[in-house]
């Protein structure tokens, strides 16, 4: 049987959904983004997560972090909609970009839990009231955790505009997954997909290149990535990457969320798999880009599968 429980994390509070028989566990943070300290399935812990109330308030490298309303980087932190220029902070002076939008420390609320002997779910909100003046725009965020024994963690997202303008809109997660020691012996598998050219800012530039070094699986050895990658797939909305290492066999998944960035750290221990709603920069070129009318909704999905 699932069960759900909460435990002081310093000046923050820990959730838990587990069961203990079948080695499924998720510990997450609603007070701090919803962000997810670890996963653990069949009896293994599979991301790279804070491990310490010090360590998530710092927040480095925005491990498990949800990204919105925008994710990856906005070119010099501007954009225009509806006629008007609006600026985000700096905040990756390297690329002289805004990074990852807001989202990754605001407070979400938790509206129901539901466990039962082989699957689990909590559903967390966040309710924006478009206060900042970079971002005027409503909305409320519904993130669902489900966590079960046959399927492994699907998270689902849910943004409905709650304003009476349109709204530009983009969803990301930030999870650094680790099956092995080290990265260098860790196998990658991806689909066709297209790596999108940027510039010195990390920034498109409007190219793509095939890239195809990991569609027949491949060690990743010394290779290193911080690229953002479009699906290729024709008429296919899922798409899949295998990473497999001395832990076991990792199957990620996303739904209706067509970009994906690949990042190895320098610490080389993880793979970041960061599903996207849409490009780098999509505020200005628009690609992929959600826009919602007042009332509409947007959604998605993203989840792992593990077996040690």
């Amino acid at each position: 049987m699932f069960e759900y429980k909460t435990a002081p994390f310093g000046q923050f509070e820990y959730h838990i959904l587990e069961h203990k028989q079948g080695g499924q566990r998720l510990t997450f943070v609603p007070s701090y983004g919803g962000c997810i300290l670890d996963i653990q399935i069949d009896h293994t812990s599979i991301i790279d997560g804070y491990t310490t109330p010090v360590e998530l308030n710092i927040n480095r490298w925005g491990k498990s972090g949800l990204l919105f309303p925008f994710p990856n980087r906005l070119k010099d932190g501007q954009y225009k909609w509806n006629g008007k220029t609006y600026q985000f902070p700096i905040n990756e002076t390297t690329t002289g970009t805004a990074l990852h939008g807001f989202g990754m420390d605001k407070p979400f609320t938790v509206l129901s839990v539901h466990t039962e002997e082989d699957q689990s779910r909590v559903a967390l909100q966040y309710s924006y009231d478009g206060k900042l003046e970079a971002y005027p725009f409503p909305f409320n965020l519904q993130i669902d955790y489900i966590l079960s024994l046959k399927d492994g963690l699907r998270v689902e997202y849910r943004c409905w505009n709650t304003g009476v303008e349109t709204l530009p809109w983009g969803f990301g997660w930030h999870p650094y997954f680790s099956v092995s020691k080290t990265i260098e012996t860790s196998r990658l598998t991806t689909p066709p997909i297209m790596m999108v050219g940027v510039n010195e800012h990390m920034i498109p530039t409007g190219k793509k290149y095939v890239f195809s070094e990991f569609t027949t699986t491949k060690t990743i050895g010394p290779t290193i990535l911080d690229n953002c990658f479009a699906f290729t797939e024709a008429d296919s909305n899922l798409f899949k990457i295998s990473l497999t290492g001395e832990k076991g066999a990792l199957t990620y998944w996303q739904e209706n969320m067509p970009f994906v960035q690949l990042f190895t750290p320098p610490d080389r221990k993880s793979l970041a798999i960061e599903p996207m709603t849409c490009n780098v920069d999509a505020f200005n070129n628009m690609e992929g880009l959600i826009t919602l009318e007042p009332g509409d909704v947007a959604k998605g999905a993203f989840g792992v599968q593990f077996k040690s």
